[in-house]
């Protein structure tokens, strides 16, 4: 277990003050940190081959792919699913020869096997989130290395299309023997006093073979700059140390939809006067709370709307890059959204990124969902794994609101009227929204049900540990979501999902009277805080229902993000909530 120490800092503003760095009496200064290993790899789509075979770098009939992307937007294996290998050789700067190395992953979908040089570094399971090795045991520091993962995308969740392969950028890091794991900056205002209560975590580990007495100075750029911290971290051990401090609220602007400004975090680490790690981490002041059945952004009551976005495109896949994203996002607030829990999985981070730049708010979820998943299970390693990997490294994100542990798990079974959490599935909500307030005590905590106005009661739904009910809806919502005000009341109520079957080909999709009614109809309950429709895009799937096109057409705009009249119908709908 981590050991963390606090400091409480009651220190002088600087203003204008510019971060001193730590005189570089190493060469930190010379060599660049990271090597992208992105772009052309060979590539192997078999179920049959086996892994010796590929280790053993026998000649086979190897086709080549770009890293990160997915191999199923390439007609040859647009309908492929199971085990793709990918190859890759490469050598390393000679300034690295000393340095201390972690191969990174962005993703890859959805179970992972990585060998360097013929040596297994580990598995790796989930296909949304980051993961890493400490590579240094391994790697030739001069010659040529051979990097082999496996990447298998047999398993599939829900209704969105299970893209295969090496999905985020593949990256080497080269390291002093002390590093900065992360920096997390909480930054939250507490308007009755007028000061914003800082709150930074440093995790920091020490990978050289004696104690390390480790310096932390850390600046807010433009702002000031903060004392130095210091503390002692054995070989081999990770420390925690936490600052706390108080400043003037008035001397910062807050991060809001309308305003999102953003600062930035600028942290050097030194040991014995010489520099071993840098980082600059963007963070906004923002404070986003419930209060009875409403929510507050920095102390002013908001009810905001959304419109799901599915990671998927015919082209890119969920491979999305930078002007996709600005594009959708740019547009979904065009409509008058602000809000949403756009996916059933954790967020890319180019994506939350633009969120945190542009101001949309965000509730990520971990990929749990539905009557049969097989993680939806008390205590569950894996999904805690999840959880952990998502909080630590969104942490620091302001368009990041709150946290959701699973979307419309519930018994199965044909009969819908008689859906509830079974005793699993409850043990599971239950036990990881504890979790989730271990890890993050700053944001809200939610999941998504559609049992709540079925066979959910108090006692067979988790109800006190959540701060808001998400509720999707696919039948009447107004009358759904006043069962489940008067089953569970004095929380605010967000219609997470809302549709009435699929919308139709782009361009005479719409929205049908009904959904129209249920929309207008919503927005007379204080206490329902929004909607979302279910959703902005077309995306592929292989789920019952999907028309022949293989697209699933839910969306407002198609796949290929050519809008439907039901776009126009919810850009005037959104318009009168206002």
């Amino acid at each position: 277990m981590n050991k963390k120490l606090f400091l409480l800092l009651s220190i002088p503003i600087l203003w204008g003050t510019s971060c001193k760095k730590v005189s570089p009496l190493n060469d930190y200064n010379s060599y660049e940190k990271n090597k992208s290993l992105d772009g052309t790899w060979q590539f192997l789509a078999s179920n049959t081959i086996a892994e010796t075979a590929v280790l053993s770098q026998i000649d086979q009939q190897w086709d080549t792919i770009t890293v990160p992307g997915n191999w199923d937007t390439r007609e040859k294996h647009g309908t492929y699913v199971g085990k793709g290998y990918y190859k890759k050789s490469f050598t390393l700067p000679e300034n690295w020869r000393d340095k201390h190395i972690r191969l990174k992953f962005g993703a890859v979908y959805q179970t992972a096997k990585v060998w360097l040089n013929g040596e297994f570094l580990g598995t790796n399971v989930g296909g949304y989130l980051p993961f890493d090795f400490d590579i240094t045991p391994y790697i030739h520091k001069t010659g040529t290395n051979n990097l082999v993962v496996m990447a298998d995308n047999t398993i599939k969740r829900g209704a969105w299309w299970a893209w295969g392969g090496i999905s985020r950028a593949v990256v080497l890091e080269a390291y002093e023997p002390v590093r900065l794991v992360y920096q997390h900056i909480s930054s939250v205002p507490e308007f009755e006093n007028e000061v914003v209560n800082f709150c930074i975590t440093y995790k920091i580990e020490n990978n050289g073979k004696s104690p390390m007495n480790v310096a932390v100075k850390s600046t807010i750029k433009g702002k000031e700059m903060l004392p130095e911290t210091s503390l002692s971290i054995d070989a081999g051990k990770v420390e925690e140390v936490v600052v706390r401090f108080k400043r003037k609220l008035s001397d910062f602007d807050l991060w809001h939809f309308d305003t999102p400004n953003l600062y930035q975090l600028a942290t050097d680490v030194a040991v014995d006067g010489m520099l071993q790690d840098q980082t600059v981490d963007n963070f906004g002041i923002r404070k986003f709370e419930v209060r009875g059945e409403q929510f507050y952004l920095n102390n002013s009551a908001v009810r905001m709307n959304g419109v799901n976005r599915v990671h998927d495109h015919p082209v890119y896949g969920n491979t999305e890059p930078d002007q996709l994203i600005a594009q959708d996002i740019l547009d979904i607030k065009s409509l008058g959204c602000n809000f949403s829990r756009l996916m059933h999985a954790p967020l890319s981070e180019n994506l939350l990124d633009f969120c945190d730049k542009n101001g949309f708010l965000l509730v990520e979820e971990i990929p749990v969902w539905g009557d049969e998943d097989p993680n939806s299970f008390p205590d569950n390693p894996l999904t805690k794994q999840w959880m952990k990997t998502m909080i630590e490294r969104d942490f620091n994100h302001p368009s990041v609101v709150a946290w959701s542990v699973g979307n419309e798990l519930r018994n199965p079974g044909d009969d819908w009227d008689d859906k509830a959490l079974t005793k699993g599935q409850y043990g599971y909500v239950d036990a990881m929204l504890d979790y989730v307030a271990i890890l993050d005590s700053t944001r809200l905590k939610t999941y998504v049900s559609i049992t709540t106005y079925r066979k959910g009661e108090i006692g067979t739904e988790p109800y006190e540990k959540v701060d808001f009910i998400s509720m999707n809806s696919y039948g009447n919502a107004p009358v759904l979501a006043e069962k489940t005000h008067e089953k569970f009341p004095g929380k605010p109520i967000f219609i997470s999902e809302i549709g009435i079957g699929q919308i139709g080909p782009a361009p005479e999709g719409a929205l049908s009277d009904e959904l129209v009614g249920y929309l207008n109809e919503l927005k007379k309950y204080p206490w329902v805080t929004g909607v979302s429709i279910w959703s902005y895009n077309d995306y592929r799937s292989n789920y019952k229902g999907t028309p022949a096109s293989g697209f699933r057409e839910w969306g407002i705009v198609d796949e290929h993000r050519n809008k439907k009249k039901a776009y126009h119908q919810l850009k005037e709908i959104y318009k009168e909530w206002e």
